[in-house]
């Protein structure tokens, strides 16, 4: 199996040679694009005079009441859509996770994932999207506050950073598997992203140095979702030959063969078959 610090970079591959992943990806931009000029219209239609009305009721200028206030609703309007878009985001980012693994071959890993009814699937769905958010948020404060020094060093400080935020990241793109592939609660996904923090930060290191990318980490973003899927999908596969393998040894330990020496009162067991 391939180390984990490739996957991000699998899944820039992976993505660029699937057409049929590239909707997943381009549907919730189209979506905040209509929220986002819904939302403006809406907001110059009902908030701008309303705001601008309140301001001027308690005296203010009008000439400055509206300007204010167009500032306000495109704030507001762009809050709007940034909410709007970390929903819909986290909602087709699962989506995409889930066609890179039947693209990959594992629809059965659909068949064989752990039961959970649909109530607890529900509130655990709530629960991921809640998480995803709060992974985000606590990332980019980490980022900003705590890792912002180490970016004065150049290269080395960065990938410091980067390395600090890894696990982070890399658990809130296993957040969808553990919850709703192996039945784990997000405090069991958190426990076992834990425990296993080394292969989180090598796959992570290199996921969050895409994202610091201008531009290009619109795409990234995606392609992250992509190297997570795949990797998953390999550790599942591999899982599967270690299974199949213990189970060939456990029967062929069963099967002993019974063999008897001329010479020899008692006999003995032969060798066991791997």
């Amino acid at each position: 199996m391939a180390p984990p610090y490739t996957y991000p970079i699998t899944g820039i591959v992976y993505f660029a040679t699937h057409p049929q992943l590239w909707v997943k990806a381009l549907c919730p931009f189209l979506l905040t694009l209509v929220f986002g000029l819904a939302s403006l219209i809406l907001s110059f239609v009902y908030l701008l005079p309303l705001q601008a009305h309140a301001l001027i009721a308690v005296h203010c200028p009008t000439w400055l009441a509206w300007t204010v206030s167009v500032i306000f609703v495109l704030l507001e309007s762009a809050i709007f859509d940034l909410i709007f878009f970390a929903i819909v985001l986290a909602f087709y980012q699962d989506i995409l996770f889930d066609a890179t693994l039947k693209a990959r071959g594992l629809e059965r890993m659909f068949m064989n994932r752990v039961p959970v009814s649909g109530l607890r699937l529900f509130c655990r769905g709530i629960s991921s999207g809640l998480a995803l958010l709060w992974v985000l948020v606590v990332a980019q404060v980490v980022v900003l506050i705590i890792t912002a020094p180490l970016h004065l060093i150049p290269v080395i400080g960065t990938f410091i950073a980067c390395y600090i935020n890894g696990w982070v990241a890399c658990w809130g793109h296993h957040l969808h598997y553990d919850l709703e592939f192996r039945g784990f609660s997000v405090g069991d996904s958190r426990s076992f992203a834990w425990r296993h923090k080394g292969e989180y930060c090598n796959f992570g290191v290199i996921a969050v140095a895409l994202e610091l990318i201008p531009i290009f980490n619109l795409l990234f973003m995606w392609t992250n979702v992509v190297g997570a899927a795949l990797w998953v999908g390999d550790k599942y596969e591999h899982n599967e030959r270690e299974i199949v393998r213990r189970n060939q040894a456990n029967s062929s330990s069963e099967a002993l063969v019974y063999q008897h020496h001329p010479g020899q009162k008692d006999a003995f067991y032969g060798t066991v078959y791997a």
